[in-house]
This record gives structure tokens, C-alpha cells and sequence, in this order.
């Protein structure tokens, strides 16, 4: 046995008894040792994670957290400038040893890996990014990098997932088209070297086949190239009837085309063949969401039409307000599932979170802020939410102290957000009493926008 493999032994064995804090020392032992040691190093940061948590703490970091470590974050930037990887690295370690989970060390601990080529490492640092926080684009795109030589359809997993996030990213669509089509032909060279078929005719069949994923990597502007491709993938699902991606694929090209049903046969065929495939859960949901929203605006337009006619039958304006009850509880219920499956997804619980106060849910819907402010990036929104719950349940002190909290994070004071955070700090002062301080507020939002909702009304009957 190594050292480097009896530190990490002896680090899993106080891991077990609880001493996280001596784990994490003979880890960083064994990691000076054998710092190509990939899964160890993820422990590493669980074992921190778990020390921190003991504690009381956020493994993301906090503002004190920060202020703490930027004196080794300005000798990290240098080290990065100077191209020290080695020493970078171990000084990288330092800083995450107080916030493990802080995705943008992370990323910045991934590239320093793959500077020195330990590539192992650096997939397996991208991988507790998207395990904490799914929804990161810059570490799917950078796995979906790393894994497409070793394992393309793995990278196709990733790509895909970004996809779903953002599904006119250029780079993702290529790359599912580039790595499908070199899988195809990777099979095929496989089968002609099984079956020693290097004749003319094989020749002409790799041609074809190679004339066919040409078609299949053209951009899908049209219908007719969404009917081509649904063809294309009919064919593909043929060779591979239990690949639940290529149903995902099929699904998706469907619902583009807005054939519904045929849509949710093939995410529930996913489904069927990997009853693991959380992503195909997550189509059927978003599927039946679009859906929903689709109903919403037909019946809106109309309203509007009616109106505009010389007024909305009653009926037609009850029929609206029914279904838009229906599609906001049937909202909840995805987005709780949804939550549910993706526990760490942090923007997932902001969007659950405001599902649940346009509901009037104040109590549920501030448990899910609570938790998503633990995300640097929905810190602002999450603040501003609980405010506007707080300030709806009548705690206008708590309320308060949300929306001042939330200002904090604002460097651009007279921004949409800027401006929609202090109108709600105002309001709540105002309901409070505050008339002073309300007026105030409502007086510096003025003067950036006079226009900005009812602001000059209000202004001029708290003047009177």
C-alpha cells in the first residue's frame, strides 16, 4: 500500500467515526502525494462539505467566507497567471477547504486539472458541479467535452441536459449530431470487422450511410426537415430499440411539431425501456407544461377579441379564470416532482417557490426560497420573494429586512430588479407605517423613472 493509499484509507475510517475535520487533513495529505487521484479527490470535498455542515455552516460559501480567503484567492490569480499549475493547484484546495461547494471554484479547479492533463480529475470536479447544481451550463458543456472521446454517448447525455436548458445552443445540437453520427459509424466498422465484409458493396453501403447522417446533422429549420429527421430517427430507433435517448430525440422532434400525442408515446417509450431516465420524466412534465400554457393563451386571446368586440361574455371570463387555477395547481404539482427528483437543483426550487406565491401558498413557497438563496446566483430573486410572502403574510419587519437584503446584491440600483425591490420595500414600509421611509423610496424611483408603475400617483397623494 502507498502512502498516499494509506492516508486515504486511514481518512475514510475517521470519516466513519464522524471526525471529518481529521479525514479532511489525511486526504490532503494523500492528495500531495498522488494528486492524480481522481475519486479522492471528490471525497475530499464531501468529507469538507460534511465537516462544514456539522457545524452549522454552507459548504457554498458565505460573504464572511470570501473575505476570509481572498488573500489566497489573489495568490490563486497569480499563480493562474503564471501558468504554476502544480502550485495553483494546492493553493486552489486551500480555498475550497472552507467552501467545497462553490461551483466557480470548482470550474476554476476542473481547468486548473486539465492544464496538467489529469482529465480524470477534472470530469470528476465537473461532476459534483452538476450535482449540486444541475443547471450549470459551463460544467455540462465542458463534460460533454471531456467524455466525448471516451465515451460519446455519455457526452450525449450532457450535451443533451444543456440542450434542455438552453435548446438553441449551437455548440450542444452540433455536438449530439457529430458524436450520434460517430457512434453510428464507429458500429458499423465494428460489424464489417466481425463479419470481414470489405467488399465494393460494403464500400457502397458506408457511403450511403454516410450520405444519410449528412441529412440528419442539417439544422431542422423547417417542418419538412423535423418530418425528414423523425424519419431519420424511426430508422435509428429500429437498430436500437431500447436506447432511451433516441426516444427522448424522437419525443422531442414530435413536440416540435407539436404532435402531442405522438410526443408523449415516445417520452413514455423512454420510459419504458429505462425506468431510470429522469430526463424523459422531465420531458413528459415539460411537454404537458407547454401544453398547458398553449390552452392558456388561446383562451386569453379570446377574452381580449371579446373585449375588444365590446365586451367579454361572463361565462368566457369565468371559463379563463378556471383554467388558469388549473394549469398554476397543475404547475405545483410538476415542479414539486420535479424538485423532488432534482434536490440540488437550486433554480428549480426559485421557480417552485414562485409557483406556490402566485398560489397564495406563502408558508411552502418561503421554505423553497430559504433554500434556493443558499445559491449565489438566486440570491436577489429568492430574497425578493420571501419579502413579497412575508410582506403578503402581514410580517411587514421580516418583509423588510428581506428587501434591504436583497438591495445588497443590486449593483445597478435603478435596473428593472433595482427598481421592483425597492417599490416593494416601500410599499412594505408604507403598509408598516414607515410613511418617511416609504416616501423616500418610492421619491429615488421617481427620479430614475417616472413612469415606472404607479409611482408618480403614489408620490403625489403621500405629498398631500
Amino acid at each position: 500500500m502507498t502512502g498516499a493509499e494509506d492516508r486515504f484509507k486511514r481518512g475514510d475510517q475517521a470519516a466513519r467515526k464522524g471526525n471529518y475535520e481529521y479525514a479532511v487533513e489525511l486526504y490532503l495529505q494523500g492528495l500531495t502525494i498522488n494528486p492524480k487521484a481522481a475519486e479522492e479527490r471528490g471525497r475530499l470535498h464531501e468529507y469538507e462539505a460534511r465537516s462544514i455542515e456539522s457545524m452549522g455552516g454552507n459548504p457554498q460559501g458565505s460573504m464572511a467566507t470570501k473575505i476570509k480567503s481572498m488573500g489566497m484567492q489573489a495568490k490563486l490569480k497569480k499563480l493562474t497567471m503564471q501558468k504554476k499549475w502544480d502550485e495553483a493547484l494546492i493553493e486552489i484546495e486551500k480555498v475550497l477547504r472552507f467552501q467545497p461547494r462553490n461551483s466557480s471554484l470548482l470550474l476554476q479547479l476542473a481547468a486548473i486539472l486539465e492544464h496538467m492533463e489529469y482529465f480524470d480529475s477534472a470530469k470528476v470536479t465537473l461532476e459534483e458541479v452538476n450535482a449540486h447544481d444541475g443547471r450549470n451550463m459551463e460544467a455540462l458543456r465542458r463534460l460533454g467535452r471531456l467524455w466525448a472521446d471516451d465515451d460519446p454517448e455519455k457526452a450525449v447525455g450532457y450535451w443533451e441536459k444543456l440542450r434542455m436548458i438552453k435548446p438553441d445552443d449551437k455548440e450542444a445540437s452540433k455536438s449530439i449530431r457529430d458524436l450520434s453520427a460517430a457512434t453510428m459509424v464507429k458500429r458499423t466498422e465494428e460489424r464489417k470487422s466481425e463479419s470481414g465484409d470489405e467488399s465494393f458493396q460494403a464500400l457502397l453501403k458506408d457511403e450511403d450511410q454516410s450520405a444519410e447522417l449528412e441529412q440528419k446533422g442539417k439544422v431542422l429549420r423547417t417542418s419538412e426537415d423535423r418530418k425528414a429527421a423523425i424519419r431519420f430517427k424511426l430508422d435509428e430507433i429500429k437498430n436500437e430499440p431500447t436506447n432511451s435517448r433516441l426516444w427522448r430525440e424522437l419525443g422531442t422532434l414530435y413536440q416540435e411539431q407539436k404532435e402531442w400525442k405522438h410526443a408523449l408515446a415516445a417520452f413514455k417509450k423512454a420510459l419504458e425501456v429505462n425506468p431510470h431516465d429522469l430526463f424523459a420524466y422531465d420531458k413528459i412534465g415539460a411537454l404537458k407544461e407547454q401544453q398547458a400554457d398553449e390552452r392558456l393563451e388561446e383562451a386569453r386571446k379570446k377574452v381580449e377579441s371579446a373585449e375588444k368586440d365590446g365586451g367579454a361574455p361572463e361565462n368566457l371570463v369565468e371559463e379563463l379564470k378556471k383554467l388558469e387555477e388549473q394549469v398554476l395547481e397543475f404547475k405545483i404539482k410538476e415542479y414539486d416532482r420535479r424538485v423532488r427528483a432534482h434536490p440540488t437543483d437550486y433554480e428549480l426550487k426559485l421557480r417552485y417557490g414562485r409557483l406556490l406565491l402566485e398560489g397564495e401558498r406563502f408558508d411552502p413557497a418561503i421554505q423553497q426560497f430559504q433554500k434556493a438563496v443558499k445559491d449565489p446566483k438566486f440570491k436577489v430573486a429568492s430574497l425578493n420573494c420571501m419579502g413579497i410572502c412575508f410582506q403578503r403574510k402581514g410580517v411587514h419587519g421580516i418583509a423588510i429586512q428581506q428587501f434591504e437584503e436583497a438591495l445588497k446584491g443590486i449593483a445597478d440600483r435603478d435596473s428593472e430588479i433595482g427598481k421592483e425591490i425597492r417599490y416593494n420595500l416601500a410599499v412594505a414600509c408604507q403598509e408598516m407605517g414607515d410613511r418617511e421611509k416609504a416616501l423616500k423610496c418610492f421619491q429615488e424611483i421617481m427620479a430614475a423613472d417616472i413612469g415606472y408603475r404607479d409611482i408618480s400617483q403614489r408620490v403625489e397623494a403621500m405629498m398631500k
